[in-house]
């Protein structure tokens, strides 16, 4: 009767246990999908059972926070490819600038060779004028090139910062998995230990 009595509170004792950790898992999807992935980290951390100096962090929660950190990753990585291709059509852009300007710094060395009068667009206009026109190209594009060339530089900056980003969270996510196969098997030698200690003698 005793016997009978002791394993209906075990196992009364192990599903109270199940159903507290599902509750558990419940709720982490509900906090995880407003918090950041650092932050979600924290609360799994404050949300797991602790077990003398030990966390113990249910499966579905790590899996959760696994699934999030692997999606932030391949966010950064569509943000850098993204950020990459700007710059790579900013450097277009700013080639073919240059190289217009080169070709106007040409024209303009060419026309100082001219008459006084020349003749632009069908029109007869004093040299002077001509220049004034020339040269206001050359400051328009010179000033584009500046715009350009500070968009390359800000988009090269933020893809760095992505890269540093990207990289931090890797290494994140892999000392996380590090500390969980340890805490891991640790427990599963504590649970063994336990097992063979209290093993009922038939």
């Amino acid at each position: 009767m005793r016997k009978n009595l002791s394993r209906y509170l075990l196992i009364l004792s192990f599903t109270l246990f199940i159903n507290t950790i599902k509750a558990q898992t419940q709720s982490f999807k509900p906090a995880f999908d407003t918090l950041a992935v650092s932050n979600q980290f924290e609360y799994l951390y404050s949300k797991s059972n602790s077990f003398e100096e030990y966390k113990v962090i249910s499966k579905s929660g790590y899996s959760l926070l696994k699934k999030n950190s692997l999606d932030s990753i391949q966010m950064y990585k569509q943000e850098a490819d993204s950020h990459l291709q700007e710059i790579n059509a900013l450097k277009s852009n700013l080639n073919s600038t240059n190289s217009e300007i080169e070709n106007l710094k040409g024209e303009l060395s060419s026309t100082q060779q001219l008459k006084d009068s020349i003749s632009f667009l069908g029109a007869d206009i004093s040299k002077g004028s001509y220049n004034a026109i020339v040269w206001g190209l050359i400051i328009a594009l010179a000033l584009l090139s500046v715009v350009l060339f500070s968009m390359f530089k800000r988009g090269h900056q933020v893809v760095k910062s992505t890269k540093a980003r990207l990289t931090e969270v890797q290494e994140d996510l892999e000392k996380l998995r590090k500390n969980a196969l340890v805490r891991e098997q640790k427990l599963a030698r504590e649970l063994m230990d336990y097992k063979l200690k209290h093993k009922p003698n038939r």
